[in-house]
């Protein structure tokens, strides 16, 4: 689930504070367009400069009143209180997991002053103002081609540009014009008026399926006979001794051998879904230090070692071929059935192995 902020959102609670936001960040990924980081950031630097120019004067005539002088200094407030506001906003885009804002749409002005003639939402009936609103629309309609197989929530209080006028919950038909002509399901591309509207009927109904599927999860996961034991069954017969040349793992040479798996910690349901009533699909993966065997030429091994591989030569052969053993982090991620009525695990297979220490990667 995609969920974008208009600017009117954030500026009505600049630090996003609150049990609303809590949840909304507990059911989706937000995805910030930079017209909207740029908008928030001029409204907070004026009405930070707005509320201290309107202190200092309310405290400038509480002191022609009292007998005791109130100092208050404000001298370099605002500058320090917009790169502390700004630097939270980067913060919270990243801990949301992107690392930088949907760009400005490249559309050309000449196609921006032809929605403006027309008439067309977000642009005002006079076509006059609305510039700004049309560049957010845009790169939702942007954001929504690049998740196909996500839903979009778009959520802004300025309804008199982007609602319909008979129902105040809907888009404009200019905009659901806009998602037919791009092929955007309207099924998957919501629009909501108010944090409010928003939480009460779609987000609280999503928490409490992930609160019911975190608490499944972690009923499976204390289950060592059905869950535990099968897992550790599994990873012993069909992973430690599997050729993993083919997998997201990279090693210092070819024929790759995973020739022993020390678990970190208890194996963690990535994801559940209900197959019947009997039955559930989980993701599950498994971290730990894999030990690994392949093979290489002896020339190339100060190369890799160059390249940060801690490498080990098992064998030499004639040829001044080696057998090298690496040992790196792994996660191996498995596909589970399990049995709800038996309470235990059916049928496992592995989904993909991959590593967590490239040395090639930044």
């Amino acid at each position: 689930m995609i969920i974008i902020y208009d600017s009117n959102i954030v500026c009505s609670n600049f630090y996003m504070r609150g049990p609303s936001f809590e949840m909304i960040n507990r059911v989706g990924t937000v995805v910030w367009c930079q017209i909207v980081i740029d908008e928030v950031l001029n409204k907070y630097r004026e009405k930070l400069d707005e509320q201290l120019k309107r202190t200092r004067k309310e405290v400038n005539e509480l002191n022609r009143m009292i007998d005791t002088n109130i100092d208050l200094t404000f001298e370099g407030m605002a500058d320090l209180e917009y790169e502390k506001y700004k630097s939270f906003l980067e913060t919270i885009i990243i801990e949301g997991g992107a690392v930088i804002p949907e760009k400005y749409p490249d559309d050309t002005h000449e196609e921006v002053v032809r929605r403006a003639l027309e008439r067309k939402k977000p642009f005002k009936e006079d076509g006059s103002t609305g510039y700004r609103d049309y560049l957010v629309w845009l790169t939702c309609l942007n954001v929504a081609e690049e998740y196909p197989d996500d839903e979009i929530h778009f959520i802004s209080s300025n309804t008199r540009d982007f609602a319909d006028v008979s129902d105040r919950e809907k888009l404009h038909p200019d905009l659901l014009q806009d998602l037919q002509e791009r092929n955007i399901n309207e099924t998957r591309f919501h629009f909501w008026n108010s944090i409010k509207s928003f939480v009460d009927k779609h987000v609280k109904a999503r928490v409490e399926q992930i609160d019911k599927e975190e608490k499944l999860c972690r009923d499976i996961e204390d289950n060592h006979i059905g869950f535990q034991t099968p897992i550790d069954k599994f990873i012993e017969d069909n992973v430690v001794g599997l050729d993993i040349s083919r997998e997201d793992i990279i090693v210092p040479g070819e024929k790759v051998v995973l020739k022993e798996l020390n678990c970190f910690s208890d194996y963690e349901i990535e994801n559940i879904a209900v197959i019947n009533k009997e039955d559930y699909l989980l993701d599950v993966v498994v971290h730990g230090l894999g030990t690994i065997d392949c093979w290489a030429e002896k020339t190339s091994i100060s190369e890799f070692e160059e390249c940060g591989f801690d490498i080990q030569i098992i064998e030499q052969t004639k040829d001044n071929r080696c057998i090298l053993r690496t040992i790196l982090g792994m996660h191996v991620h498995l596909r589970a059935i399990y049995e709800s009525s038996t309470q235990k695990i059916t049928s496992l297979e592995i989904d993909y192995i991959e590593d967590d220490n490239c040395p090639f990667c930044d």
